[in-house]
């Protein structure tokens, strides 16, 4: 495995009691503080924009957009003879 070269810094500024508890826990893990922040805060964004993209519903609203995608599909003439006119505006 290559390893990357790390060329980008990160700063921020956190009181003693936080860094504490952040430098037990790398401690802890066997890894460098700065090892165990990179890793956390990847983590965390990486949670964070999946949960951006992921749309949850209650069951009820599931089922029922199950049960429409379950019906057989309908043609909508309208649009079909959209895609079948002049197609000058695509690329």
């Amino acid at each position: 495995m290559v390893a990357l070269r790390k060329s980008e810094t990160i700063n921020l500024r956190v009181d003693s009691g936080t860094r504490d508890i952040i430098a037990r826990a790398a401690e802890v893990s066997g890894k460098s503080l700065s090892a165990f922040m990179t890793e956390a805060a990847y983590a965390a964004a990486q949670k964070e924009l999946l949960e951006q993209r992921f749309v949850g519903v209650d069951a009820e609203v599931f089922s029922a957009v199950e049960q429409l995608l379950a019906e057989p599909a309908q043609v909508n003439e309208k649009l079909a003879n959209l895609l079948k006119s002049n197609r000058e505006w695509l690329d």
